[in-house]
């Protein structure tokens, strides 16, 4: 009932909500875990405008954003993952605001406690904060602080995105004052820093910053302070694990220095994160035939020499016979490294399958499938470049090589190049009209144009060949929910379950698609539940 510093008599705001605990303070004001007495003493928190500044702009600036907070929270309404307005008012001439109590740990103490994210964490990171930033974007509201600190794990695993105080309503352009600056260092933007412009490829700036954040364990305001934004080129260097070539993609574009290069919305990047192409991953196995036996032939000296003997040539002295390297010992020699290579890649030892795959193609140049399959050991440690130059020789070799053509158009995808992607699956497909994953992977690449109609219609030929595809069913039903055709986006997602029940995404998915009909109640938890 008494502050137990100053024995001052606690007041219970509008005879409901009883403070009890100080949770902390900044520039505009305090914080505190507090009790709702109408609700059974339900916990909540009471944010009160105590704002710190000087002078009349500044007080009127901080007011400003203080009861922005309360709107952008009443219209974002009861999203699961973003704290409820409870209530908003004035009580002896102070503003108070009273939100939902998050139950939960943030992503920075996370990071403190755990230790830095791994690659499928930090992708489950992206998943599900773009998902809560897609609907603040169709509330036209930007949040403008995004960071670990305001991102919250509750006990159930899913992620809440809190403090709304620098949130703004999206215009045209959203520009606060000269001189303005919102947001926190190392996370918010250059428009957002300098210009005091904010857009939604702002907030997707922080959320690759934080991303980066939580992948290296330091803060990206330590290295703005020594380079600048020049950070976001060389990043990857100061990761302790590599990350994988697309999130990698993804992370660069999040990460662009200039607004227009990056994504410009959270779809964007959710269909970059949820379109995987289907890579013929398995090298290319031709059955190795058993080494022919050698012919019996007699050195012609074996001949001529026994005759001058008897021709009585006297003392002769017989050269040294050294052991000529044959065709086919050199065939039975390249296919040995090739084996060995083969089975190191097995092993995921890609360097040393490598060695094995230069040897095989030393002693036999014209070994088209060594080419492809040192082309697939690079693809793997994330040579795209060398291993398109392997599939190149390949193809030199042998013009009507399918799978070739197949994954030279998987690391053109991976660099970014789809419509060159698109010509090598095309060249697949002439080849062998049935190859199913040449449909589903050039349905990829005509889905990252944007070309959603003709990615369907390439899954359906997948289908076609392969009912039992569970990714062409997946990747349809992305496309299909893209043109905002959730029930048939559904039918899809069931269909990839039913031939693969572990398959998280298409739960996720799924849950989307129903979520968007207004079916909440089978929101997506089930993939993370599963995951």
């Amino acid at each position: 009932m008494f502050c137990s510093n100053c024995g001052t008599g606690l007041v219970v705001l509008r005879n409901r909500y009883r403070p009890i605990k100080t949770l902390g303070g900044g520039g505009f004001g305090k914080t505190y875990l507090a009790e709702d007495i109408d609700k059974l003493n339900e916990y909540c928190v009471i944010k009160q405008f105590a704002p710190q500044v000087q002078g009349t702009a500044a007080l009127n600036k901080a007011t400003e954003l203080f009861e922005q907070e309360a709107k952008q929270l009443q219209q974002l309404g009861n999203h699961r993952q973003i704290p409820t307005l409870l209530a908003y008012f004035n009580q002896d001439n102070r503003l108070y605001l009273v939100q939902e109590f998050i139950d939960g740990q943030n992503l920075l103490d996370e990071l403190k406690q755990q230790g830095i994210f791994n690659q499928q964490k930090a992708r489950e990171l992206l998943l599900d904060l773009l998902n809560i930033l897609k609907t603040v974007h169709q509330q036209q509201v930007i949040h403008r602080d995004i960071k670990p600190e305001n991102i919250i794990r509750r006990s159930d695993g899913q992620l809440v995105l809190i403090d709304f105080g620098a949130s703004k309503q999206l215009t045209a352009t959203v520009m606060t004052q000269i001189g303005t600056t919102i947001g926190s260092f190392g996370y918010a933007s250059l428009e957002q820093m300098q210009g005091g412009k904010a857009y939604p490829a702002s907030d997707l700036y922080s959320v690759g910053a934080t991303c980066f954040h939580l992948l290296s364990g330091i803060h990206p305001w330590e290295l703005w302070q020594r380079q600048g934004y020049a950070w976001v080129v060389s990043w990857r260097q100061y990761l302790q694990q590599p990350v994988s070539e697309d999130l990698g993609q993804i992370l660069d574009r999040l990460l662009q220095e200039e607004y227009q290069q990056r994504y410009q919305s959270a779809a964007e990047v959710l269909q970059a994160l949820n379109s995987k192409p289907i890579p013929v991953t398995q090298p290319v196995t031709p059955p190795v035939t058993p080494t022919p036996r050698h012919k019996i032939s007699i050195p012609i000296y074996l001949v001529v020499i026994p005759l001058i003997v008897l021709m009585g040539g006297g003392t002769v002295y017989l050269p040294r016979q050294t052991n000529p390297v044959t065709i086919e010992q050199k065939s039975k020699s390249a296919d040995t490294y090739y084996n060995e290579g083969l089975e190191k890649y097995n092993n995921k030892d890609f360097r040393g399958a490598i060695e094995d795959y230069n040897q095989a193609i030393q002693i036999n140049p014209n070994y088209a499938n060594a080419y492809i399959n040192r082309g697939l050991a690079h693809y793997n440690l994330g040579n795209n470049q060398t291993a398109i130059e392997d599939y190149n020789q390949a193809i030199q070799i042998n013009p009507k090589y399918a799978n070739a053509y197949i994954n030279r158009g998987l690391a053109h995808y991976n660099l970014g190049n789809n419509q060159t992607a698109i010509e090598d699956y095309n060249q697949a497909i002439q080849i062998n009209p049935k190859y199913a994953n040449a449909y589903i992977n050039r349905g990829l690449a005509r889905y990252n144009l944007g070309n959603n109609q003709t990615a369907i219609e390439d899954y359906n030929q997948a289908i076609k060949f392969n009912p039992n595809y569970a990714d062409a069913y997946y990747n349809r039903g992305l496309a299909r929910y893209n043109l905002g055709n959730n029930q048939t986006a559904i039918e899809d997602y069931n269909q990839a379950i039913k031939f693969n029940p572990n398959y998280a995404d298409a739960y996720y998915n799924r849950g989307l698609a129903r979520y968007n009909l207004g079916n909440n109640r089978e929101h997506p938890l089930l993939a993370e539940t599963l995951k």
